[in-house]
């Protein structure tokens, strides 16, 4: 009695072979959408310009964040705040504000693709956008925990204006001296409506900014990370 094959023949094999091999460089060679986790809390030292000390500190509780950075200049302090939610790999801000000397100065309130914002004491504006609006901070953040992936449509604000954006590029690898030791880090390039703004991550230490640069009212400023505490441990 002629017994049957318990494999399949040479021929019929051969397409599987093929597909299994298709799949596995497609595997390879997209690029991974896994996001980088952000931290539950992140406290950052950076210098400004002309050596002024400027911290940022981040808190993640569940699926809320909120973010502020603080410019110490003598004689006047200058606090940036950002809060909101996340979901699906993307910050979602809900409000954001400029505040000068303990002062409102200017503000933003995002509720889906609609942005209110305008100065304080001056009319508030309402823009109705074809895509996602960021405060210059919490995109750092959303840079980080995606890689320098930007959301489609992009917006940004100073609470003041509304600029769009119109690409990311990495301008390169570099190493970045940070305490005592050289760390590695990745360097990105976005290009807004009447500027550029730089943001420089370290993925080793979870991809926290290190560097930013970006423009307001016509004058540049660039803060360089001096120390982090990252979940309350020194990095």
């Amino acid at each position: 009695i002629q017994q049957k094959a318990d494999c399949m023949s040479a021929p019929s094999i051969a397409p599987i072979t093929r597909l299994a091999a298709l799949s596995l460089f497609l595997m390879l060679s997209l690029p991974s959408a896994r996001a980088t986790e952000l931290p539950s809390t992140a406290e950052l030292q950076y210098v400004g310009p002309y050596h002024v000390p400027v911290n940022m500190t981040f808190d993640r509780t569940g699926n809320t964040y909120a973010g502020a950075l603080r410019i110490h200049v003598p004689l006047y302090q200058i606090r940036f705040q950002s809060s909101g939610s996340i979901s699906n790999n993307t910050l979602r801000p809900a409000v954001y504000m400029d505040i000068r000397n303990g002062k409102p100065y200017a503000e933003a309130h995002f509720s889906g693709h609609d942005v209110r914002f305008g100065k304080t004491g001056a009319e508030i504006q309402t823009s109705a956008l074809n895509g996602p609006t960021f405060d210059l901070f919490s995109l750092a953040w959303q840079l980080a925990m995606n890689d320098g992936r930007l959301p489609a449509k992009l917006h940004i604000t100073n609470g003041k204006k509304i600029y769009a954006v119109s690409g990311i590029r990495k301008i390169g690898d570099d190493m970045y001296r940070l305490g005592e030791r050289d760390i590695a880090i990745s360097r990105y390039q976005i290009q807004r409506n009447d500027s550029s703004m730089e943001y420089a991550f370290a993925p080793k230490l979870g991809n926290i900014p290190v560097l930013i640069s970006y423009m307001d009212n016509g004058k540049t400023y660039v803060l360089t990370l001096k120390s982090a505490k990252i979940n309350g441990q020194a990095m």
